[in-house]
């Protein structure tokens, strides 16, 4: 009888805790090469990804725009998004939620989407941009209920939300981004980084969430209600735009839970504000501390990726970094410690 009743309380707690898989895949299976042979969204290929371009789009989209490639950093097989090299046009890179979100289990109302994209260069003159959307459809139109926006010129890496504004005068119902961080989260050149974002289908709220402790946000102003049918990785052209860029994601998983754990938990392992940098801005010299954790390095970066100054093996809950011979101007502090690593802003005067 005791065995019976462990046996039916392990039980209960399994389906608790149970989630819904929707889609995982880390690529190496896939082979490299033209991802799809339809660019109009109605025919999966490999992975069981839609590639859709929009006939409007100048120059027209080409099924080279979305590619399997080996990625020069990872050394391992990754998905490639080509944005356009017009003003004009976006492409699509999707996966088909539908019937997953339709035969979820019950309670199972918070979709969530995590992966990992690598950064890029950062020196770029185009004004492609980088999406990733949850998306809806209404009968008419696809609404993208939640995601990110990155910017690979500045690399800034924005939440993205169909948000209800109307609470401030003048507010409508639209898409806004976020700021991950106080003053924006400018991102690592060429390093990969991963990200989720989750929907709750009963409250409307949007969680973001970076799985080295940069940020863990959201907002509780999202239209409520919203089936979830398919998530997307896009690649839209800016106003003026005339040079294409190239972006690159890898292990995609998407699932559905009954309580947000984006990326394993629901809390960072490292808070951005636990650590202290001051003065800041500062003429010489900078204070890293934070007494609940012990510092491995310091890696300081210019806007444009370029590490300029790197402190090794502290092993200690404060450390200095003289950037009195740094030029005057921002800089991004990343910051490894024993509990996980973080970036911060600081400011050479």
């Amino acid at each position: 009888m005791k065995k019976l009743l462990l046996l039916f309380i392990s039980s209960l707690a399994i389906s608790a805790n149970a989630q819904d898989n929707f889609f995982n895949s880390d690529c190496e299976s896939y082979t490299i090469g033209n991802i799809s042979t339809d660019l109009t969204g109605a025919t999966a290929g490999q992975g069981n990804w839609y590639t859709y371009t929009p006939t409007t789009a100048v120059p027209a989209g080409t099924l080279a725009d979305y590619q399997v490639v080996t990625n020069s950093v990872s050394n391992s097989k990754v998905l490639q998004v080509s944005g356009s090299s017009g003003a004009a046009g976006s492409r699509y890179l999707s996966q088909d939620l539908s019937a997953s979100w339709t035969n979820r289990t019950s309670g199972n109302d918070i979709v969530q989407v995590e992966y990992d994209f690598f950064t890029g260069s950062g020196v770029t003159t185009s004004k492609n941009t980088f999406r990733t959307y949850i998306y809806n459809f209404d009968g008419t139109n696809m609404i993208a209920v939640a995601g990110f926006h990155y910017d690979p010129a500045t690399l800034k890496l924005s939440g993205w939300a169909y948000y209800d504004n109307t609470a401030s005068t003048g507010g409508v119902v639209g898409y806004y981004t976020f700021n991950l961080i106080s003053g924006g989260l400018i991102l690592s050149a060429n390093t990969w980084y991963r990200v989720g974002v989750a929907y709750d289908y009963n409250t409307g709220a949007i969680t973001w969430k970076d799985a080295n402790g940069l940020f863990y946000t959201g907002t509780t102003a999202a239209s409520m209600g919203i089936d979830v049918v398919e998530c997307d990785f896009a690649v839209s052209a800016g106003t003026g735009n005339t040079v294409a860029n190239q972006f690159q994601v890898d292990n995609v998983n998407v699932t559905a839970v009954a309580v947000e754990n984006l990326l394993g938990t629901n809390t960072n392992t490292l808070a951005v504000k636990d650590f202290s940098v001051f003065p800041n801005p500062s003429k010489d010299v900078v204070y890293v501390s934070n007494p609940s954790a012990s510092i491995n390095s310091i890696e300081v970066s210019d806007l444009n990726g370029r590490v300029v100054k790197t402190v090794n093996a502290i092993d200690a809950s404060t450390a200095q970094v003289n950037i009195s011979d740094l030029s005057t101007g921002v800089y991004m502090m990343k910051i490894v410690s024993d509990k996980g690593t973080t970036t911060k802003k600081v400011i050479k005067e």
